[in-house]
């Protein structure tokens, strides 16, 4: 049993289910906040995992500020999860993550659109599912709050050892109820403002949760590009389909 917060937002995805009734190894994927989150004792408990990969979405600056620690024998990876060909800017701070009006819808749009994009051609991942082809677990990815590129990094992992959609659905959703508190202190924090602005509300749930919409946006561009995840893996990947068994058969019972 971990000792790791809530706010950390640290799971395991072994135990997933996947499409032929099969669950993905336990102590070889792990998703969760940055390190930089993590206490004196927190760090002590993570190595004793013994983590060898950690891929680290963050950006630059964010990676900057808050480095992760030194963790013992584990090597990391940095490359941001935000790079994506064709998005517009977006202000991601609290200020632009708590608008109104023709503001919040035009901040709405843009991180919609953000994320029709995000699974494809992004280089992260595939440095991500490299290590993992490459046999360099078990690993650790995380972004900031381990939710949003951590999320969606979450969702490749699963659909290249074939987890079903709603599982992939369920473990993206779970981050709200790891970071419950902190949704519910910032939506009574605007509050008084949404009561004639709702829309704020679903700006201030993804900035500290996560929105059920955003999962749709992602499986629904891959479906409407590829067909099926399957297609998606193999393309965007370059994995063959022996390649794909192989992958799943090594880490799946």
């Amino acid at each position: 049993m971990y000792i790791f917060r809530d706010r950390i937002n640290f799971r395991d995805l072994g135990g997933l289910k996947t499409n032929d009734n099969k669950t993905i190894k336990p102590g070889l994927f792990y998703r969760g906040a940055g390190l930089n989150f993590f206490n004196e004792e927190e760090i002590r408990e993570f190595e004793t995992i013994g983590i060898r990969t950690i891929m680290d979405l963050r950006s630059p600056i964010e990676i900057e500020t808050y480095p992760d620690p030194e963790i013992r024998n584990a090597r990391i990876i940095e490359y941001s999860g935000f790079v994506v060909d064709g998005s517009k800017p977006i202000d991601w701070s609290p200020k632009g993550m708590r608008r109104i009006g023709g503001e919040a819808k035009e901040q709405l749009d843009k991180i919609n659109h953000y994320y029709t994009l995000i699974a494809f051609n992004n280089k992260a991942f595939k440095i991500m599912v490299n290590e993992i082809i490459n046999g360099d677990l078990p690993l650790y990815f995380h972004c900031a709050t381990g939710k949003d590129r951590t999320g969606v990094a979450a969702m490749v992992i699963e659909m290249l050892l074939n987890v079903s959609k709603e599982e992939i659905r369920k473990d993206y959703l779970l981050s709200n109820e790891f970071r419950k508190e902190i949704v519910k202190d910032s939506l009574e924090s605007v509050a008084h403002i949404a009561k004639d602005n709702p829309e704020i509300n679903t700006l201030v749930k993804m900035q500290d949760g996560v929105v059920e919409k955003t999962f749709e946006i992602v499986t629904d561009s891959i479906e409407e590009k590829y067909g099926n995840y399957d297609e998606y893996i193999m393309k965007e990947y370059d994995i063959s389909k022996e390649k794909l068994k192989d992958i799943r058969e090594k880490y799946t019972y």
